[in-house]
């Protein structure tokens, strides 16, 4: 084992320390769970607008069909979007 891995195990083991880059590790934690609930709200947001321009245009769905689905795929992205961004706090 080298001097780095000697170090990182001693510092592990030992109850009464902690690792300095622990806080670091929290920190880009939260960090990236506001980063995935912010992309999960605005893919939520896509999908809503792109459903309401395919309603406008009558591309040759089913309305019912589209709003429905559709509606059901904004819901599962605005709901993973609140609960990753609620962690993140």
């Amino acid at each position: 084992m080298t001097f780095f891995c000697k170090k990182m195990a001693f510092l592990l083991h030992d109850s009464n320390k902690i690792p300095k880059f622990a806080p670091m590790k929290q920190k880009k934690k939260e960090l990236m769970m506001q980063e995935y609930g912010k992309y999960f709200l605005d893919m939520s947001k896509l999908i809503f607008g792109g459903i309401i321009l395919a309603g406008i245009m009558n591309v040759g769905f089913n309305n019912a069909v589209l709003f429905s689905v559709g509606g059901l795929f904004v819901f599962i992205f605005a709901y993973y979007g609140f609960y990753f961004y609620s962690k993140s706090r």
